[in-house]
């Protein structure tokens, strides 16, 4: 049993250094899948009760399309925090110190800049989006691109915690940031509506940005001493690595607004919202991938520096999350019909359809994270051509059925 185990983890007693790191893989991958499941459970009660009860089904069809916007606007950032993570990942393993802290520095200003250009270009894009997605509120509609835009923000200082294996930060602001946007749902929602959603929304980025600070600001303070772009030398590399990653970005990027923007203006307000509530459920899937992707990624890397070969990280956590969400499916479809909101009773059997969809596109993302940690890009020979022919055909439906 227990060499069963052993095999399934990727541990293997041959070499000391490669075990020691596939235990610490495993035993930092277990304490954040579990600090940010508790999180999920308590987002999954807002999710289900909370926003149903205060919005109508109009409001809450929207949500996914003005968190897509801001999703796309922010897209430049979640590039560069990406590559900024590959980079940090391969200083703190090789020990270089210099060129660590003033990557930092420099990322967190080139982040600021880019927030301002995208807020600009936001409030110019804004009313027309409004009118497009029967949003009637347009306050919402300017809060929701402030929230992903700050939301986009955190991910650049929750990357250096993930390139420096501070999971203990990650998994304490995940468990404070889930329950302090319940408390300010319950109460701006009955105020504000949908403006009081992307309000309460932009809580948890707060409290993960403040709980960055703190742990960074000791490395952000020694970073005066490293000089501007003290990692020029890699500048080349870090480009060549940009531009494979931005092609996935943008494809990944433009089907999921397709996808959203399809169903808020082909459907009705009822099925809309109801596709806001089921996904929330379908996509706790995706949400686990996410963690264990957070964990797998400065891993891999570690891996490709050291010469270790990283296929053991990889295939435990892709059959966990495909394990993962097999069970979660069949939970969903037996319990969901005793959960769901009286308006929305009828569409709870697709949760467990979309959640095994959800579960494979995890999967496949952990294989893409694995491959992009080793600069491997030949994914995109096959991903690239699919996403795009099935966004296409999407966006053909929904021309020929308005």
């Amino acid at each position: 049993m227990w060499q069963f185990i052993r095999e399934f983890l990727g541990i293997s007693p041959s070499k000391d250094e490669q075990r020691a790191l596939l235990i610490t893989f495993w035993r930092n991958t277990i304490g954040v899948f579990v600090a940010l499941r508790i999180a999920d459970f308590v987002n999954a009660i807002t999710g289900l009760y909370i926003i149903p009860k205060h919005l109508p089904q109009q409001a809450i069809g929207a949500l996914l399309p003005l968190m897509q916007v801001g999703a796309i606007l922010s897209l430049p950032i979640g590039i560069f925090a990406l590559v900024f993570t590959r980079q940090l990942c391969t200083y703190a393993v090789t020990g270089d110190v210099v060129r660590l802290r003033g990557l930092l520095r420099d990322a967190v200003m080139a982040t600021l800049l880019t927030l301002v250009f995208s807020l600009a270009l936001a409030s110019f894009l804004m009313p027309w989006l409004c009118e497009l997605l029967r949003v009637e509120e347009s306050l919402a509609g300017y809060l929701s691109i402030g929230y992903s835009l700050v939301a986009s923000f955190t991910p650049m200082l929750w990357s250096a915690l993930q390139a420096l294996r501070r999971f203990g930060a990650i998994a304490t602001g995940s468990l404070l940031a889930a329950p302090l946007r319940l408390i300010a749902m319950l109460f701006l929602l009955p105020l504000w509506g949908l403006s009081g959603y992307f309000v309460g929304q932009g809580f948890p980025p707060l409290v993960m940005l403040t709980v960055s600070l703190i742990v960074l600001t000791p490395l952000l303070r020694q970073s005066r001493q490293a000089p501007f772009m003290a990692w020029r030398n890699d500048l080349k590399s870090m480009a060549r690595y940009a531009s494979f990653v931005s092609i996935g970005f943008v494809i990944s990027a433009i089907q999921g607004a397709i996808m959203t923007f399809v169903i808020r203006n082909r459907l009705s307000d009822e099925v809309s919202g109801a596709y806001y509530l089921i996904s929330r459920f379908s996509e706790i899937a995706t949400y686990c991938g996410s963690s264990l992707a957070t964990v797998l990624f400065p891993f891999a890397i570690e891996a490709r520096v050291r010469g270790f070969s990283s296929k053991a990280f990889r295939t435990g956590v892709m059959y966990l999350i495909l394990a993962l969400g097999g069970v979660l499916a069949i939970l969903l479809y037996w319990t969901l019909p005793f959960l769901m909101p009286y308006d929305y009773v009828g569409y709870e059997w697709t949760a467990a359809y979309l959640t095994l969809i959800t579960t494979l596109n995890a999967a496949s993302g952990l294989y893409i994270t694995d491959s992009t940690a080793h600069d491997r890009f030949t994914y995109l020979t096959f991903v690239f051509p699919i996403t795009l022919f099935l966004a296409i055909a999407l966006y053909s439906l929904k021309l020929t059925t308005l």
